[in-house]
């Protein structure tokens, strides 16, 4: 007598899956550009050595801390987006997924070689930037996977 075979069912993903991985995926992007951005000369603790005056410097401070909140509704709403709705399994799509995991791998990989450099001074600033980016991010991921989750 056979057993009949157990195969992945095409059945839809429970919700707390979805928002999980999507949160995931947001903040670990997000966390991506920050090491990134701080890399490339951003710096992420000016904005709070004086979070009251009012000058063109705060401004342009802004600017990397919008872009990290930005990243992580975007990758958010994609990951929850293309959960929610493309059914499983998703067996036509594979020589896709290996390419695009083989470049995050790559940019990832990238990206840690650059941030092996030696930190600055004032690491309690730096732990507090990157609590503060990792909060906002996630802040953003699930905000942006709830309102791609709602059809």
């Amino acid at each position: 007598m056979q057993t009949p075979s157990r195969g992945l069912s095409s059945g839809a993903l429970p919700p707390a899956l979805i928002c999980t991985t999507a949160l995931t995926c947001g903040v670990l992007a997000a966390l991506a550009l920050q090491i990134y951005l701080s890399r490339a000369g951003f710096d992420f603790a000016a904005l709070w050595q004086n979070p009251f005056a009012a000058s063109a410097g705060h401004l342009r401070t802004t600017g990397p801390w919008w872009a990290i909140a930005g990243l992580a509704f975007a990758t958010g709403g994609a990951v929850a987006a293309a959960l929610s709705r493309l059914p499983l399994p998703w067996r036509r799509f594979r020589g896709l997924r290996w390419a695009a995991g083989a470049v995050i791998v790559l940019l990832l990989a990238h990206i840690g070689h650059s941030a092996a450099s030696a930190e600055p001074a004032g690491a309690g600033m730096n732990v507090a930037v990157g609590l503060a980016g990792l909060g906002i991010a996630a802040l953003f991921a699930a905000l942006g996977a709830y309102l791609a989750m709602r059809r």
